[in-house]
């Protein structure tokens, strides 16, 4: 190799170092804007999405579809939400919110889906939805005035729910067979 290739590859190699460098320090919540994350994935199975959101005014929306697929999210703060929609089998959501004024709409629309949700803090809100046979929701909430509204369609579903604090609020419908 000679001395002007070798020149040219090591620019080559500064430029990329700099420009991940530079995309790496805007993806800092202190450097950027509020995150507003949103996921569509549509492949026939096994998507993962993992979100980390820190800070005020972050939402999230994630829509899956297939088989198999999860949703691992975690928000810390103030005025969060967050929307999934999953449409097919075996889907798994996780969903951790702390803070105040925070909200999460969860969707399930298939057969052996989960949700497993905790939530503290102040004027909380948590929906979910699951419409098919063997969906489970199992939701843990503390603080105050918070509340928490789950509806099933489908048979062979079931439900678990924690509540402790002052002003809670918790309204679960089951219809159809076995639930």
């Amino acid at each position: 190799m000679d001395l002007f290739k070798r020149e040219q590859l090591h620019r080559v190699k500064t430029i990329a170092g700099m420009l991940s460098v530079a995309v790496c320090l805007a993806s800092f919540p202190s450097f950027s804007q509020s995150d507003l994350s949103d996921f569509d994935e549509l492949a026939s199975g096994t998507n993962i999405a993992r979100a980390v959101q820190d800070g005020s005014d972050n939402s999230l929306n994630l829509n899956q579809s297939g088989v198999d697929n999860q949703s691992r999210t975690f928000q810390n703060g103030f005025t969060n939400t967050i929307n999934i929609d999953q449409q097919g089998s075996q889907h798994y959501v996780l969903a951790s919110q702390f803070g105040a004024n925070v909200e999460a709409e969860i969707l399930q629309v298939g057969v052996g889906n989960v949700v497993l949700s905790a939530q503290q803090g102040e004027n909380l809100l948590l929906d979910v939805m699951q419409t098919g046979t063997g969906n489970v929701a199992l939701i843990q909430q503390s603080g105050y005035e918070n509340s928490i509204e789950i509806q099933q369609y489908g048979s062979g579903n079931a439900v678990g729910v924690l509540q402790w604090g002052n002003s809670q609020h918790v309204e679960v419908t089951q219809q159809c067979c076995s639930n």
